[in-house]
């Protein structure tokens, strides 16, 4: 299966990074979305990005429809659209009777399982698979692959190949809440907030500790701002709900109350700190009204590089035997998703002392509120 005409469904954020990445490497584009407006800036950012590098040349290689028909003679197509499941379902039964014999279809899937929104779709099952772009989507270079029980391996293999081709590094990985990225994603964002709550520091030093051992370019709260704390809190119950509510992962109150706030990180200017400018100037002060015991007890790095990363390690582990990831699949999404030296299996094995569990203190049975 080779591919060279790509159509891609959303002038999202994602789908634009994507369509400009393919256009860039040579491919045929054509972006589809409902909203003229929103095509419109999306070839605006397009055009701008191939002029300012000197290739405008390759404008040709891309067009904006608003009509699915214009997907008849694509090799793939990549839904990138931000819609509810009803929403993406009646997207699907409307390009089902536009897509060429071996079109394959990849869905966004980034937290809940595809299986489920699959089943009632009227979709091709064998050349029909998961496909999750890693933000930011023009330089992160994680891809997970999403295998379905019915995807072909020749599919897999030739979206893998595709995904080469715009210099991505794709990881296959099986159907389940949050791929590898999101669920691992979970208890490391929950471990930092409850060493928040226990008064083990501020976001600030809970970042700095954590980078100044592991050798990472961001901490928790500096990733979590990153992403959006809606985008994080939603994450987290999609994940706590589609495992079936598993203690370890239960969301955290103090996430849900900076949304309820309407503090959302980078996008609203502020979240576990201030920005301006896209700059860190501050740390925000209402934590101290939502942690009771704000950054009261003293911890050294190596505490909290610890609790950090223990339950990473140990939900890794869990991972792996649930759906068959191989060690090194892991320790490569992770590496690249979050822009870590090493994956959690890496650092359990040259971090081991750190990571035994620590006897438990009154202290860290404080009330959070």
């Amino acid at each position: 299966m080779e591919m060279k005409a790509i159509g891609i469904i959303g002038a999202t954020g994602t789908g634009t990074g994507a369509a400009e990445l393919f256009v860039k490497n040579g491919f045929q584009v054509r972006l589809y979305d409902d909203f003229k407006d929103s095509l419109a800036v999306a070839l605006a950012k397009i055009s701008w990005a191939l002029e300012r590098d000197g290739r405008g040349g390759l404008l040709g290689n891309i067009e904006g429809v608003q009509d699915l028909a214009k997907f008849s003679g694509a090799d793939i197509v990549i839904e990138a659209a931000s819609k509810s499941d009803e929403e993406r379902r009646a997207y699907f039964g409307r390009l089902r009777p536009h897509l060429a014999p071996g079109c394959a279809v990849a869905a966004r899937c980034a937290v809940k399982p595809l299986s489920a929104l699959l089943a009632t779709a009227d979709l091709p099952s064998e050349l029909t698979l998961g496909l999750h772009f890693i933000k930011p989507v023009r330089s992160n270079q994680l891809a997970e692959l999403v295998r379905t029980e019915r995807t072909s391996d020749a599919c897999i293999e030739a979206v893998a190949a595709l995904l080469r081709g715009i210099g991505k590094t794709p990881v296959i990985v099986k159907d389940n809440p949050g791929q590898i990225v999101e669920r691992l994603a979970r208890p490391f964002m929950l471990a930092a907030l409850r060493l928040l709550e226990a008064g083990k520091g501020r976001p600030h030093e809970i970042d700095t500790a954590f980078k100044a051992v592991s050798g990472a370019a961001a901490g928790p709260f500096e990733l979590a701002d990153l992403s959006g704390l809606d985008s994080e809190y939603s994450a987290a119950e999609a994940v706590f709900g589609a495992l079936g509510g598993p203690e370890r992962l239960r969301p955290s109150p103090v996430l849900q109350r900076l949304v309820q706030y309407g503090q959302l990180g980078r996008k609203s200017t502020i979240g576990f700190y201030i920005y301006e400018e896209g700059k860190i100037v501050g740390e925000n002060p209402i934590l101290q009204n939502v942690v009771r015991y704000l950054g009261l007890k003293k911890t050294s790095e190596g505490e909290i590089f610890g609790e950090l990363m223990r339950p990473v390690v140990e939900e890794a582990r869990l991972l792996a035997s649930e759906i068959m990831a191989s060690e090194y699949d892991i320790e490569t999404a992770v590496k690249l998703a979050f822009g870590w030296p090493k994956g959690p299996f890496a650092f359990s094995r040259d971090f081991a002392a750190l990571l035994e569990k620590k006897k438990v203190s009154e202290f860290d049975n404080l009330d959070t509120f």
